[in-house]
């Protein structure tokens, strides 16, 4: 070592000590990175190892170093010739060698090793030997060979994932590209490899990519990117960019089918809201439920409906929600399931707690392989229509009824005549007078009388809605009844009605206004008298008559004719007969409502009607009501023909303001074993219940009476004995009393005029948990 600018001796303490230990230096250089020196000399072979050389092939140093031959031979097979042939060019020619070979050590171990070798020349520049170095290479081979194992499996692993990957180094060059990359670009990965990718991909340049990979380079922070479309590709990427130790790491994914499905979905979704939109803005009520019955679709129209909103409703039971007849439910869904579609009138419930009438229409929605999905139901809300329609059918019944006044009041004459004679002939003294055949005569009448202003105030009442089993043979024969007593006498009636008919499901009062509003047409198409015939029959309908007969559907029917031999009607007549408020009629004489309406009430029934008229010759109405075999008959009266049941000395107390019926009912509770007190109107029952020293067993109280009327006089006599028992008695139920005495608690009525047996039987009825019966 030389000094710096001045000479051959050292200026420092640290520089003199190198000099002077370079050779230990040297040794523990040498021995750190495996580094031995050697050296031939060409003139007599012999050979120099340095002491690491010695280490490195473990050759003990005191045994000196091994003849040139004897090293050579440590080197196998082809190692040798390689060797040999270098060693001996170096020496002849003065060729300088960097070879990398095996061979075995002195110990026995076969090492790889990194051989250099060059020419030393004397002043002339003959080659006298060769100097080298002599390098154990096993743990750099070792950390070679764990680099390129790391680097297959992360090449492995790389192309085993399903994203693309490439590599770019800092100057934007290709290192790495996996082969789901290369399908992606639609070039070859080895074509890639050192290329530049803005050069081979010049459209990138400028682009949103361009930006994310120049950002991430420069600042090292990871970038994704979501959405890039290359169009020399026509093809969508999601990228995301990591930087790496060289340059940048990219992982990018075809999107351009999931972009495209997730664009037709959100299409789809934004369609399906435009349709809900418009759902929510009709008027009926849209509501969609899965095939156990959980609504799953609840529109605005509903929410204003029912009351409930969408996000209260969705998710309910709609049986428990909307129904408290379940079993209509039940048949309208078994329907729907079975025919895919189902059309009828339903009652449901309110939030409220209120019925509302809905005309519905169901629609059975199938998914793959035609499994149900869902049943989407519109409801339209038909409870006003429905009410109006109530209010018009009650006043063509008035107006039927105004049609029979005269028929009524001359039966009622007939009636009254035997009663008023009889009456007088019992007044009499004469002794040949059969006594028991007149009071007979007197029951007789007063209970056809009854008869007559019952079905004439149950028919002016009427019940509509309610729909149960009917037996339209029974409707007929009162009809028939009806027209014996109120029709003129020339009009002479046949009723051909079997002992059996299958019933119909229907509302009874509308089926009964439908039959009297064609028996009344039949009576004045015969001023001067006819024939007058009521029939009922089970028929079946068959596919090729439905096809051929307009407005008919095929099925089993129960028809009902009302067949007259009159006046007829004329084509033109004929085809507008059930037009509303067309008829031939005089002004005053009627509506023109009669035939609409009965036509509506068929139609609702799910029935239809047929008229067949000549002029002249008369006319044929056919009804004609779909019936179900599987409904049962309807529960005919219990017998009764055991004797009425007896009291055993309770009191009755008699609220009546009309005084022979409350003289007649005193006699007849007495007969029949009870104990009577009386009171004319409420204010006096209500003072006789206070004195009764020994209690009131039972009150029977009319509903209408002066000074204070039924419903007021039980609340009184509740104030004073909550338990008290009470049975109202009234002539007209549609007058609203009963209905409040009801609302009051009380359970049993007894519609005027009442006969001996009803009254006790009743009673009884009150008066069976009573401790002081017996």
């Amino acid at each position: 070592m030389t000094e710096a600018g001045s000479g051959d001796h050292p200026d420092s303490g640290a520089e003199r000590l190198g000099v002077e230990r370079g050779d230990v230096l040297r040794h523990l250089a040498g021995r750190m990175a495996r580094v031995g020196g050697w050296a031939v000399d060409g003139s007599d072979g012999s050979v120099y190892w340095s002491d690491e050389l010695h280490e490195i092939l473990e050759s003990p140093i005191d045994q000196g170093v091994p003849p040139i031959e004897a090293t050579i031979a440590r080197y196998p097979g082809a190692h040798r010739e390689r060797i040999s042939e270098a060693l001996d060019r170096c020496l002849r020619e003065g060729v300088p060698f960097d070879l990398e070979l095996e061979v075995e050590t002195y110990g026995g171990r076969r090492i790889p090793a990194r051989i250099m070798g060059e020419a030393d020349r004397d002043e002339d520049g003959t080659v006298r030997g060769v100097v080298g170095a002599f390098q154990d290479i096993s743990d750099l081979r070792m950390a070679t060979q764990e680099a390129q194992d790391a680097a297959r499996r992360l090449g492995a692993t790389l192309e085993s994932m399903t994203d693309a990957v490439y590599m770019v180094d800092r100057d934007w060059r290709f290192t790495y590209v996996n082969s789901n990359a290369a399908q992606l670009l639609r070039r070859d990965a080895a074509e890639l490899i050192g290329r530049g990718i803005w050069e081979e991909f010049p459209e990138a340049v400028d682009s949103a990519l361009h930006d994310v990979y120049s950002a991430s380079m420069a600042d090292r922070h990871t970038r994704h990117l979501d959405e890039f479309h290359f169009p020399p590709l026509a093809t969508w990427f999601q990228v995301d960019v990591y930087p790496a130790d060289q340059g940048l790491a990219v992982y990018f994914r075809d999107i351009t089918q999931a972009r495209a499905a997730r664009l037709a979905l959100e299409e789809r979704e934004a369609a399906l809201q435009r349709q809900a939109d418009l759902l929510d803005q009709a008027q009926d009520a849209i509501i969609v439920r899965d095939p156990e019955g959980r609504i799953t679709y609840w529109n605005r129209s509903a929410e204003r409906i029912y009351g409930w909103f969408a996000e209260e409703a969705i998710g309910s039971d709609v049986r428990s929600l909307l129904y408290e007849d379940r079993m209509a439910f039940d048949a309208a869904h078994e329907a729907v399931l079975r025919t895919g579609r189902w059309v009828g009138e339903l009652r449901q419930r309110t939030r409220r707690g209120e019925m509302v009438e809905v005309a519905a229409r169901w629609t059975l929605v199938r998914g793959k392989g035609g499994r149900p999905e869902a049943v989407m139901a519109i409801n339209t809300d038909i409870t006003e229509r429905k009410r109006v329609e109530q209010q018009l059918l009650r006043a063509q019944r008035m107006e039927s009824i105004g049609t029979l006044a005269g028929g009524v009041a001359h039966d009622l004459n007939n009636v009254l005549a035997p009663i008023l004679l009889a009456g007088e002939l019992l007044q009499s003294d004469s002794a040949t007078i059969d006594r028991s055949s007149l009071v007979e005569t007197i029951v007789t009448s007063a209970r056809r009388g009854a008869d007559l202003v019952s079905q004439v105030l149950s028919f002016a009442r009427g019940v509509e809605g309610e729909r149960r089993p009917v037996d339209v043979g029974a409707l007929v024969a009162d009809i028939g009844a009806i027209v014996r007593d109120t029709f003129p006498k020339n009009i002479a009636l046949s009723l051909e009605v079997p002992a059996t008919l299958t019933p119909i499901v229907g509302d009874s009062t509308q089926i009964q206004q439908v039959l009297l509003n064609l028996v009344v047409n039949a009576r004045d198409a015969m001023p001067n008298g006819g024939h007058l015939r009521l029939g009922a029959s089970q028929v079946l309908i068959d596919d090729q008559y439905a096809a051929t007969t307009p407005g008919t559907k095929p099925g089993s029917y129960l028809l009902v004719e009302v067949e007259d031999d009159g006046e007829g009607m004329a084509p033109d007549v004929r085809d507008r007969a059930f037009e509303p408020f067309f008829t031939t009629k005089a002004h005053g004489v009627g509506t023109g409502l009669g035939l609409s309406t009965a036509v509506a009430i068929i139609e609702s029934h799910g029935g239809f009607l047929h008229v067949y008229s000549e002029l002249d010759r008369g006319t044929r109405f056919r009804v004609y009501l779909p019936c179900d075999l599987d409904v049962q008959e309807p529960q005919a009266p219990a017998s009764t023909a055991a004797d009425p049941p007896r009291g055993s000395g309770q009191t009755v107390l008699v609220v009546e303001d009309e005084a022979a019926i409350r003289a007649m009912t005193r006699q007849t509770l007495e007969t029949y074993g009870y104990r009577v007190l009386e009171a004319a109107n409420g204010a006096e029952a209500v003072a006789v219940f206070a004195r009764a020293a020994d209690g009131v067993h039972a009150v029977l109280t009319d509903m209408m009476m002066p000074v204070m009327d039924g419903p007021a006089t039980i609340l009184a006599l509740q104030a004073l004995d909550p338990e008290v028992r009470v049975i109202g008695a009234s002539g007209l139920h549609g007058n609203g009393k009963v209905a409040q005495a009801a609302a009051a608690g009380v359970e049993h009525f007894l519609p005027k005029p009442y006969e001996t047996r009803r009254l006790l039987e009743v009673l009884a009825e009150v008066l069976g948990g009573d401790p002081s019966e017996g």
